[in-house]
């Protein structure tokens, strides 16, 4: 059975020098069925394809009331931490695009509070354009189609 294709797109006002958009976060749970959903919060999120995995700030932790699922030793822009807790999250973002079951790290994180990173970009296609100075970029998932702008350009 092929999974439930969902997809966003967000438009800029001008050339975004990061990509940020709201998405809501709550315990993890498998179960996406509306009515058993544990309750999320809205937090700021950067999407960063420069971060392998996905992180949380201490204010999502607190909020949500989570629990430590683990350690973990971290290369970061900074250099190296040992011994960040982990935790396991699911993400609601825009259209009701839903991803279960993220492990997240802590991380000391400011203006935002969720990076969005590779571990969730690529389970879909994403793409960004910044056609006629104004940035958007889009999100599909699953993953259901090769992007090759090279071959479009020479056909």
């Amino acid at each position: 059975m092929e999974a439930e294709r969902r997809s966003f797109t967000v438009r800029g006002s001008g050339i975004l020098r990061q990509l940020v958009t709201p998405s809501f976060v709550s315990l993890a749970s498998k179960d996406f069925d509306i009515a058993d959903r544990p309750p999320s919060r809205q937090y700021r999120s950067l999407w960063d394809t420069g971060a392998t995995f996905s992180a949380i700030s201490k204010r999502v932790v607190e909020d949500l009331g989570l629990q430590i699922g683990g350690y973990i030793a971290l290369r970061h822009a900074g250099g190296r931490a040992k011994g960040v807790p982990i935790f396991y999250v699911n993400f609601l973002l825009f259209n009701n695009v839903e991803v279960a079951d993220v492990r997240v790290s802590l991380v000391d994180i400011r203006d935002i509070d969720v990076i969005i990173g590779m571990d969730i970009i690529n389970r879909g296609d994403f793409a960004v354009s910044n056609r006629n100075g104004a940035t958007s970029f889009s999100f599909r998932i699953p993953s259901i189609a090769d992007f090759d702008f090279a071959a479009a350009d020479s056909g």
